[in-house]
């Protein structure tokens, strides 16, 4: 392993030596309709909310390593203080690809040991090949810390693909104290991950499988209660499907409701389904009571299909106005 400087070292509270030093990177996005690029200056903000991996992954670390998250979207990399950490990890989505790329580059070139994960090396792991020295694949709750523990002894892989789906009960809560949350106009937070559905321009089944696993709601309360502590009234929920398991989350729907009541409703949000949704009336009606102010919804369809499809559109505006 090259390095164009001494390894960085930091004094925790204790006045003890940290070690390792890693740095976590999220590349910034370019322009598109989720990054409210035009709109966040008039917000008072950077960025229109944080990605949810670095502080779970951050989370995921075992103690005596240190971590900084960087969020290129509110922040710009220091790359000469980054050539002094142990490890940098990057990661990103389709829409990230090309900043990965000259990120991971640039940090190649002044001899950084480097990791990627993520969604688009996920599905596209060939486009990264030979710019970052460690690869994972995938979920990283298991092969994360797996990866800190064999690069502590000298032993790590060059690629890393968790085999098993996580188990969303075991995931932690969120390192939200290592971001720096007043530079984003909303919070995110995930429920659930995972979807039944096997739409044509959708990767989500290939990153999280078609089973959707959800957290427990003493995990989300949690996370919601850390959310307000934070000083967000306003949170993204960033499941791909947040019905893929109706009779899960109408479960949670429950609890976040009255978790609501207690604190005198301190969180809207918005989030993502499918178009089923306006099958259950129950679930809407629950979404409404936790506060759940807008949905967004994304249809695939093939030409062949459209006149099908406009046919499923009347039936399901129909039920729709009936149900005003």
């Amino acid at each position: 392993m090259f390095r164009s400087a001494a390894p960085l070292q930091i004094i925790d509270a204790r006045n003890e030596i940290t070690w390792p030093i890693s740095f976590l990177i999220n590349p910034r996005f370019e322009i598109s309709y989720w990054g409210l690029e035009h709109a966040v200056p008039f917000l008072g903000v950077k960025a229109a909310m944080p990605v949810a991996n670095l502080p779970l992954l951050a989370a995921l670390t075992p103690p005596g390593h240190s971590v900084t998250l960087i969020d290129e979207n509110v922040e710009a990399i220091d790359f000469a203080r980054c050539a002094r950490a142990d490890i940098v990890g990057v990661t990103g989505m389709n829409v990230q690809r090309r900043r990965m790329k000259e990120i991971l580059a640039e940090l190649k070139r002044r001899g950084v040991f480097t990791v990627v994960g993520g969604p688009w090396v996920t599905v596209q792991e060939e486009d990264l090949a030979g710019l970052a020295n460690v690869i994972f694949i995938g979920e990283a709750e298991e092969t994360w810390p797996r990866f800190l523990g064999e690069w502590s002894e000298g032993r790590h892989q060059t690629r890393y693909e968790q085999t098993e789906r996580t188990d969303m009960a075991t995931v932690p809560a969120p390192r939200l104290d290592l971001l720096r949350m007043k530079d984003y106009a909303f919070a995110s937070v995930q429920f659930s991950r995972g979807c039944p559905f096997e739409c044509e321009f959708c990767d989500i089944i290939v990153t999280f499988g078609r089973r959707p696993r959800i957290k427990t709601a003493v995990q989300v309360l949690a996370e919601l209660d850390a959310i307000v502590a934070a000083g967000k009234g306003f949170a993204f929920i960033v499941d791909d499907n947040l019905i893929g398991n109706k009779r899960a989350i109408k479960q949670v729907l429950r609890e976040v409701i009255a978790w609501q009541e207690r604190r005198g409703y301190p969180l809207m949000f918005a989030t993502e389904a499918s178009i089923d949704l306006a099958d259950d009336a129950e679930l809407m009606a629950l979404m409404v009571e936790a506060n759940i102010s807008s949905v967004f919804v994304t249809i695939s369809v093939c030409w062949s299909r459209c006149s099908w499809l406009q046919r499923r559109f009347r039936k399901v505006r129909a039920r729709v106005l009936d149900s005003r």
